[in-house]
């Protein structure tokens, strides 16, 4: 059996990556940075462009759906395909528009890391609109939703005030505990419910406390071994 030692994380992970981590449980905590020292292929990356294209206009959902099915990966199609049909009522009546991705903003967390928060895109209609995706197959939970809409209003005071008081859709595609098929959800700002001030340093003390002892460990041996296929 071939071994290999691990490189920790040096950078927090993707904004929603990193919020998804958080939870009550601090070895939980540890376990998910430590798997998020392998990076994941982009499996949702077919489906975030055809979501967009049909938002912009560009293609119909039926002609969406049609590229998706011939995605040569086949864990990228399914989730392409999958991702699309459950999100077809809100594709078809959306009114199109030009889709811009928002320059790249960051905040700085308790432990003086900073998270980039991004990507973040604005949908250009009459009311400009900001939009972030999460297409995942594990939703977050009500803590992690109100968390990361308290990260994206505080990334947007710091880095783009302007744009502080435009509403927000905040889509989450993801596959409940209880089922097994997709389910499309559209937060607001108000359905988000952003945690407050010090709702949001408990929220970021659990982390950097987890990612403390993370770091202390240092450097893993670890057995190589053939990874099973997950979509997350």
């Amino acid at each position: 059996m071939e071994f290999a030692v691990s490189t920790p994380l040096s950078e927090l992970p993707a904004f929603l990556s990193t919020i998804s981590m958080v939870v009550d449980d601090r070895a939980l905590i540890i376990e998910r940075l430590i798997q998020a020292e392998r990076k994941s292929p982009p499996r949702y990356e077919p489906a975030k462009e055809l979501f967009c294209r049909v938002l912009q206009g560009d293609l119909s959902v039926t002609q969406a759906l049609a590229q998706a099915r011939n995605v040569t990966d086949p864990v990228e199609r399914k989730c392409a395909v999958d991702i699309l049909e459950a999100s077809k009522k809100f594709l078809f009546s959306a009114a199109p528009a030009h889709i811009g991705l928002f320059p790249s903003m960051n905040i700085s967390i308790p432990n003086g890391m900073q998270l980039s928060v991004s990507p973040v895109r604005l949908r250009h209609l009459n009311s400009q609109r900001l939009m972030v995706l999460h297409f995942w197959q594990t939703p977050l939970s009500t803590w992690q939703l109100s968390a990361a809409g308290a990260v994206l209003r505080a990334a947007l005071a710091r880095n783009q005030p302007d744009y502080s008081n435009c509403e927000l859709d905040f889509i989450s595609v993801s596959v409940p505990g209880a089922t097994s098929q997709r389910r499309f959800e559209r937060y607001s700002w108000a359905k988000l419910k952003p945690l407050n001030d010090a709702d949001l340093s408990r929220f970021w003390k659990q982390f950097c406390t987890a990612w403390s002892e993370y770091q202390s460990k240092g450097p893993r041996q670890f057995r190589r071994k053939r990874q099973s296929d997950m979509f997350d």
